[in-house]
């Protein structure tokens, strides 16, 4: 009996990662970070086809969404320093992504995600100056293009600034950056018919975790919804490196 699958994916593993795009689109839309730092070691350990290319295009509706509805807040100087830190961050991610082995990328996404947590539990502050910007852009474009993990460095930069402020910044900082990665991605033969496919399979529970965080994002900012997803990030970065590395 041939077990039932979805584009080629295990039926069970393509629902977890249709599952656990939602959460993170969820988290992203409300906070301004989620979807990479969440899905990325899940999607992964499905199939390495689903990074960082399909990462990177799913995000763009969330990212653009939230701008647009909260572009009243946006930092706009501070977009444009981090844009232009990311701009040489990505290209060194889109050579990197293209050299490695998926074994290696394995070892990358789950270090980098932790890292991202270890980062986000950090009380040290930041203050967003030009300077930190634009190389929070830097780190963000690099880990944004090779790994599909690249909120943590902006979100370090901004984690004491206004809620809002942040959210809107750095989601208008990902919709320009995750456009230039795509690019990126796509000279470096990482973004093909095979992304396409994926993101697709994807999108639908992006535009609904973008939905949901709209209608109840009063009672997902500033919860204790934060700590759960950075613990299944770890947790799942951690099996990734385990099934890697054994």
């Amino acid at each position: 009996m041939t077990a039932f699958t979805i584009l080629g994916l295990p039926a069970a593993g393509a629902l977890a990662c249709v599952a656990v795009v939602y959460v993170g689109a969820v988290m992203q839309a409300a906070t301004g970070v989620g979807v990479g730092i969440l899905s990325s070691p899940v999607l992964l350990l499905v199939d390495p086809d689903f990074v960082p290319a399909c990462i990177v295009l799913v995000v763009l509706p969330i990212t653009f969404g939230v701008a647009w509805a909260d572009r009243s807040h946006i930092d706009r100087p501070g977009v444009i320093a981090a844009l232009i830190g990311r701009v040489p961050g990505l290209i060194l991610g889109a050579l990197v992504v293209a050299s490695i082995s998926d074994d290696m990328l394995a070892i990358l996404v789950g270090t980098t995600v932790l890292l991202g947590v270890a980062v986000s539990l950090t009380a040290k502050r930041f203050t967003p100056t030009p300077a930190a910007l634009v190389i929070a852009g830097f780190g963000s474009g690099f880990t944004g293009t090779a790994v599909g993990v690249g909120g943590p460095p902006m979100a370090l930069t901004y984690q004491h600034s206004d809620p809002v402020t942040m959210r809107a910044t750095i989601s208008l900082f990902f919709s320009v950056g995750s456009a230039l990665t795509a690019i990126a991605l796509y000279f470096a033969g990482e973004l093909g018919a095979r992304q396409l496919e994926l993101a697709a399979l994807l999108m639908p529970s992006v535009l609904v975790g973008l939905w949901t965080a709209r209608r109840y994002k009063a009672h997902l900012v500033g919860s204790g919804v934060r700590p759960v997803v950075l613990g299944l990030s770890a947790f799942s970065a951690i099996a990734l490196l385990v099934r890697t590395l054994a």
